[in-house]
């Protein structure tokens, strides 16, 4: 029998080799000879990185010589092809690299334990890592800004990405500044349609409408509120030094046909409109008073007002708008993971201080957090466009 699938290997008939080397396999699991021409057999279907396993595997167990030699003019002629085909694979991709020279943004996405363990080795040749590196780099959490670069090479490691198994896109800078941006006041109203009051890039206040089934995709984040403080160390001497006090709630609305993003704010939401402050439960000694409108002023408990607080309202508001867009809106459809891609982010100063936040919080200090967000939020809208399209 493995006369004949030598045979059927020299003849190409394949399907008859694997057929009969599947059967030698089974019977003579330790036959080196039958692994050698499985070996063949993959690298002859374009399994060459099975077939170089296969023909180490040979050369570490075999004694015989010829059985040596062979293993050894298998890995050879394995490693001549793989040269070949990145060196075949470069030159294709020059042309591209040529052609699209404007800068682009490279992001991984998260993996699972699993996936890194699979992948990793790969990862560590496509970028020339080692491969402790090559695990680290990897992310789990959320989105990693990995590269920096000219479309066409992005693009070109995209592909080589992808192939391996590791999920990850690029986005030109010029697709992300393509992007209508509008701050929002306030919702003036929720029904039928929605209508927003909103500022655009120009400071202009403008009142927008949109049905709530045009809205594709939402993204989420937090922004640090950076504060200088002075601490007291163990000498008893001052020093000052940043640190976070708070955080500031973004809520991107995108709508993926309008290339528009409308972006709500938790410190600068305007909630004079009492429709949108939120209405405390009822108690037996409650008094509910209500404005014209109907809308819930607040509570009051034996005769002392019950606060309000803007958090409390903020979390109405977003209340709201996600009751109006449950149906269409799933949770693959929701960006959340904005720090861990902010993280890596902000290791790109210079690329950040050219990018309009579209945000005005009341801080001492710019930050490079607002637009880390901003990037974060324009590449889902544009990886978002481009899944469409496939």
């Amino acid at each position: 029998m493995l006369e004949q699938a030598a045979d059927a290997l020299d003849r190409q008939d394949y399907d008859t080799a694997a057929k009969l080397i599947a059967i030698l396999s089974a019977e003579r699991p330790d036959d080196l000879l039958v692994r050698l021409y499985a070996a063949k057999l993959q690298a002859a279907t374009d399994r060459l990185d099975d077939a170089l396993q296969g023909y180490r595997l040979v050369l570490q167990q075999a004694v015989n010589p010829k059985l040596v030699a062979e293993a050894r003019s298998g890995i050879e002629r394995i490693d001549l092809l793989q040269a070949q085909n990145r060196a075949d694979e470069l030159e294709i991709a020059r042309s591209g690299i040529e052609e699209r020279s404007e800068p682009g943004f490279l992001v991984l996405e998260p993996m699972s334990a699993d996936q890194k363990q699979a992948t990793f080795k790969q990862f560590a040749t496509i970028m020339n890592l080692d491969p402790y590196s090559a695990r680290l780099q990897l992310p789990s959490r959320g989105w990693r800004l990995y590269r920096v670069g000219q479309m066409g090479r992005l693009a070109f490691l995209r592909d080589r990405l992808l192939k391996a198994g590791i999920p990850c896109f690029c986005v030109s800078q010029h697709d992300t500044q393509q992007v209508f941006v509008f701050q929002v006041n306030h919702l003036q109203s929720f029904h039928p349609q929605a209508e927003i009051v909103c500022t655009d890039d120009r400071s202009e206040l403008r009142t927008l409408k949109f049905d709530w089934s045009e809205v594709t995709q939402i993204v989420t984040g937090m922004l640090p509120i950076f504060e200088e403080v002075v601490e007291i160390d163990g000498r008893n001497r001052t020093r000052r030094k940043a640190k976070i006090l708070d955080y500031v709630s973004i809520y991107d609305l995108q709508l993926r046909d309008r290339r528009t993003i409308f972006r709500l704010c938790a410190q600068t939401y305007d909630f004079c409109d009492y429709k949108q402050s939120i209405t405390q439960k009822r108690h037996p000694l409650m008094s509910e008073p209500r404005n014209r409108s109907g809308a819930n002023l607040g509570g009051v408990l034996n005769g002392d007002r019950i606060p309000v607080t803007s958090r409390d309202n903020w979390k109405n508001v977003i209340s709201q708008i996600s009751e109006q867009i449950s149906e269409q809106i799933s949770e693959h459809q929701t960006q959340s993971s904005f720090t861990p891609f902010a993280e890596t982010a902000i290791g790109y100063p210079e690329l950040l201080h050219r990018i309009d936040p579209h945000l005005e919080l009341l801080r001492r200090a710019d930050s490079m957090w607002d637009r880390a967000f901003h990037l974060y939020s324009t590449l889902a809208m544009c990886r978002d466009r481009d899944a469409t399209r496939l």
